[in-house]
């Protein structure tokens, strides 16, 4: 049986909990919500550069790999299985992790572990020491989940509409790259990346758990005032920040996945960015359009239809440009109509106003989803980091709320007409390619991708 959405009938008001910002002597922001409740501690080392600044695919995720798998400085050189068996004494835990606008060194450790757990992040951080055997490891490691990832046919539909949707842009390859610039990747790559991507000016800290921001502030200070920045990194401006975005290819781009069980599908357009006047309003329309189980294509294609047992929507918001993609799998047999109807619900939204009911329920359940997602320190924090790697107002939530709480279907309708369209919509298809391309002929050009992002053949 389907969870019911939360529903808030309360007045919606939003502020964050009482936080500091302190400024590092070395540039960095730290952003310190103090929590005595659990002894705990959680912190992470941002890095506003990620993989959509890749000189070679995947480059910036392999380097990331490798930063906790050793470092060397004077009198500490440490092995993997040193800072392996170091973390897991304290059980905690110590990881680095990738995505297109950032990177991330985190770390989560019981507060009586600070000193030892600090020492193993900030080493992670200023001294990777990148060992070719570890390369190698990694990068077996890698292909291996890559060629896992090659055999699930939603990942596949994935490439196949980041292709349509960035291509020749810093978001128009895989986090991890391929197969084959993974092979390409070395010790200089690894180095290449981690000169680009950690820089004091490109960092910044955020933490959350039993520590005095005064000693906390005083800890990191001991072991970073001398992690300054470089000249020859300090004035290089990114390859995504530098780099034009293009408008999508829109059309149909299948991908090859012959023995699938069922078909996957993505369909999607560009959409509002978090600081364009429209957010909100189409984070609101996302949710009455797919974002939610009660939504109108979960409706039609689930519960009307029978196509699917599934099928989602979501705005990926990035630095750049964001998407509203929608996902689902689907018997090869009615992979036309299910398209068809997805193309209708967009048509819908752009043409018809949405209900009063609609409006209410959504408007709700997004309130009561947000206040859920603010209960904890460590969930504050993630917040307020958002705010810090996008560059947005502190008043940012606040505003988020209180526009969702007076929002208008007059309003929406506005930007219903502005931002749904079916002209500029993307359709990635993965199944047997032959057969797909006589049911999604009518949708528009078709083009055949591989899994290395080539583009095989256009129609």
């Amino acid at each position: 049986m389907p969870t019911k959405p939360p529903i808030i009938n309360t007045s919606p008001t939003f502020v964050l909990p009482t936080h500091e910002e302190r400024k590092l002597s070395n540039g960095m922001t730290l952003i310190a919500l103090e929590d005595a409740s659990q002894p705990l501690l959680t912190m992470s080392i941002v890095s506003r550069s990620g993989a959509a600044d890749d000189e070679t695919w995947g480059e910036t995720n392999f380097m990331t790999s490798l930063m906790n798998k050793g470092v060397a400085k004077e009198g500490a050189v440490r092995s993997a299985q040193d800072i392996a068996e170091a973390i897991d004494f304290t059980g905690g835990s110590l990881s680095v992790s990738c995505v297109f606008d950032s990177l991330s060194a985190h770390l989560s450790i019981l507060s009586e572990f600070t000193e030892t757990g600090l020492d193993l992040l900030t080493d992670i951080v200023q001294y990777p020491s990148f060992p070719e055997e570890e390369i190698e490891r990694i990068r077996q490691q890698t292909q291996v989940e890559i060629e896992q990832a090659n055999n699930d046919a939603a990942y596949l539909a994935s490439i196949a509409f980041t292709q349509g949707m960035f291509r020749g842009e810093p978001y128009g390859h895989p986090v991890v790259g391929t197969l084959e610039t993974l092979g390409a990747l070395q010790q200089h790559e690894c180095r290449r990346a981690y000169g680009r991507s950690i820089q004091p000016q490109n960092l910044f800290i955020a933490a959350a758990g039993n520590f005095r921001t005064d000693d906390l502030v005083s800890t990191i200070e001991s072991r970073m005032a001398g992690f300054s920045p470089s000249a020859a990194n300090s004035t290089v401006a990114s390859p995504s920040s530098a780099k034009p975005v293009n408008k999508p290819s829109s059309g149909v781009y299948l991908i090859e996945k012959p023995d699938a069980a069922q078909t996957a599908i993505r369909v999607g357009f560009r959409t509002a960015n978090r600081m364009d006047t429209d957010f909100v309003a189409m984070q609101l329309l996302n949710t009455i359009f797919g974002g939610s189980f009660i939504s109108r294509l979960n409706h039609n294609l689930r519960e009307e239809k029978g196509y699917t047992y599934g099928v989602h929507s979501s705005i990926d918001a990035r630095k750049h440009s964001s998407i509203l993609s929608v996902s689902s799998h689907v018997g090869s047999e009615v992979v036309d109509s299910a398209v068809g109807e997805i193309l209708r619900e967009i048509e819908r939204l752009r043409t018809e106003p949405i209900t009063d009911d609609e409006l209410e329920t959504t408007r709700k359940y997004m309130i009561g989803s947000f206040t859920l997602r603010t209960e904890t320190p460590t969930q504050v924090v993630s917040l307020l980091s958002t705010l810090e790697l996008y560059g947005l107002p502190k008043d940012y939530h606040s505003r988020y709320v209180a526009e969702l709480a007076t929002m208008t279907k007059e309003r929406l309708f506005e930007v219903q007409e502005r931002r749904f369209s079916t002209s500029d919509v993307v359709i990635a298809v993965s199944g047997n390619v032959e057969h797909l391309r006589q049911k999604l002929g009518s949708f528009g050009s078709v083009s055949v991708v591989n899994a290395h992002g080539a583009l095989l053949s256009s129609l």
